[in-house]
């Protein structure tokens, strides 16, 4: 039976809205920071090997994003139901949902899994990759794929676990599992080594696995953290917990329900990133040294959205807990609020990735001319920054209320339409090499981050969204 809804405790967490928003999002910053260590960890770690190892990992670092954005995205529907109908105060419909999220991890990542280790040989050179990096590519991307159910549960119970107000446990669980990938990089990618120390010599142990040890390395720490996550929805306080004698059948109604919000949200992640790729395949066509500087900006370069991605998290939970109460001016002034602050933020570190970028790529490698290159490109971007952060947030927010589909169209629209467009033209045409591909870049982030902005201020995108059952 559905309890009568109430004011959910969350909206009033902090002693003002904004206190509210940074307390929720503190944590998810700081998970995300954490999460995107790995990956950069990994690249510093191997772009000491040299830029040919370098570009193995960044060959398929898109058809990563495809993958991992395809799975996250498919949890999306279920962790916006939770924080709905947490506001609307139905804990039974919310644990039922919360069971067949553990079912979809399952069964999807086992499938994706499979997948991947089928393609992993001929996908590096499709990308444009050549024979000897190839090689490097496919032992990387078979390894980290092979552990993608945790990395997927890993996704959505971190979603789940936000969305019912816990921010706290998926930035602990990431921190600590991001300590154990440096440990573990340290060994299994360099061979043993000897260190001066006032102490006297100090010596490490290694097995030079390279590229395949950074590879080993990530998918034993996304493992860990995925397993723990899943233990962590087991034993949340309350009216949330869920045991393992409960109904574990599929539930149909439900999967409807999560689909109405997850497949546009799949969707605009696969063919968005899917266009990535292609987009990877031109810079790949620009030679060793472009591919290598763009990945190492790509890299240096989401190191500045990732306070508007943990303020989007926090958009998502207030949003759609309001929504569930229906309270629509709360619902509103958070969106707004959560805009205005990763629009800030990002226009922030927009200039410090202005007058930082070469420093900035430089932890990552020490060739000079992938410096310059990486260097330059991240300044373009940098101009675009403010439009990514509007773009960021409002996601978050409208995913929350359940608009799902703008966000969808206006991706599609602005990565075919806009980036790949004026990347071929200004990089194969005006003979602007990777500028040219940046050039693409920033035009599609400003663009996507003006139609979201656009969709705010209708104030339609509150209405969306299927009548939550009973």
């Amino acid at each position: 039976m559905t309890q009568r809804a109430e004011r959910p405790a969350l909206l009033s967490l902090g002693k003002t809205p904004v206190h509210t928003v940074l307390l929720l999002a503190w944590p998810a910053i700081i998970e995300q920071i954490m999460l995107s260590m790995v990956q950069y960890v990994d690249t510093a770690m191997v772009g000491a090997i040299g830029a040919e190892a370098t570009a193995a990992v960044g060959i398929t670092s898109s058809s990563m994003w495809l993958i991992n954005g395809v799975l996250s995205a498919s949890g999306a529907g279920f962790s916006v139901l939770v924080a709905q109908y947490i506001g609307s105060g139905n804990f039974e419909k919310c644990r039922q949902v919360i069971r067949q999220a553990v079912l979809c991890t399952g069964l999807l990542g086992l499938c994706f899994s499979l997948f991947c280790q089928l393609i992993a040989r001929p996908l590096p050179l499709l990308l444009g990759a050549e024979p000897h990096i190839a090689e490097n590519a496919t032992g990387y991307f078979r390894i980290i794929t092979s552990v993608l159910m945790l990395q997927m549960g890993s996704a959505v119970f971190s979603a789940i676990l936000r969305c019912a107000g816990d921010t706290r446990t998926p930035m602990i669980l990431n921190l600590s599992t991001n300590l154990l990938n440096i440990l573990l990089n340290t060994f299994f990618i360099f061979g043993p080594s000897a260190h001066e120390t006032p102490f006297g010599t100090l010596r490490l142990p290694g097995l030079g696995l390279g590229v395949q040890g950074a590879a080993l390395a990530s998918a034993i720490s996304m493992g860990t953290v995925g397993i723990l996550l899943l233990l962590a929805i087991f034993r949340q306080p309350g009216e949330l917990r869920i045991h393992l004698r409960e109904s574990w059948r599929l539930k149909g109604a439900i999967w409807r329900e999560a689909a109405h919000y997850a497949i546009p949200v799949v969707i605009e992640h696969a063919t968005v990133t899917f266009g990535q790729i292609v987009f990877t395949a031109m810079v790949s066509r620009l030679g060793t040294v472009a591919l290598a500087a763009h990945t190492l900006a790509v890299s240096a370069e989401s190191i500045t959205y990732l306070p508007a991605t943990g303020i989007s998290y926090a958009a998502t939970t207030l949003v759609g807990q309001a929504k569930g109460a229906k309270l629509r001016g709360e619902a509103e002034h958070f969106a707004r609020i959560t805009m205005w602050m990763g629009i800030g933020l990002l226009g922030l570190t927009g200039l410090l990735l202005f007058f930082f970028s070469g420093p900035l790529v430089s932890i990552f490698t020490r060739d000079a001319a992938v410096i310059a290159l990486g260097a330059g490109v991240l300044r373009i971007e940098a101009l675009a920054e403010p439009f990514f952060g509007a773009k960021i947030v409002l996601s978050g927010a409208m995913r929350g209320a359940g608009d799902v589909r703008f966000s969808l169209y206006a991706g599609l629209a602005s990565m075919w339409l806009v980036r790949l467009t004026v990347a071929y033209l200004m990089a194969f045409v005006f003979h602007l090499g990777l500028y040219g591909i940046w050039c693409g870049m920033a035009a599609d982030i400003t663009v996507n981050g003006l139609l979201l902005l656009w969709r705010f201020r209708s104030g339609r995108w509150y209405e969306q969204g299927p009548r939550l059952t009973a």
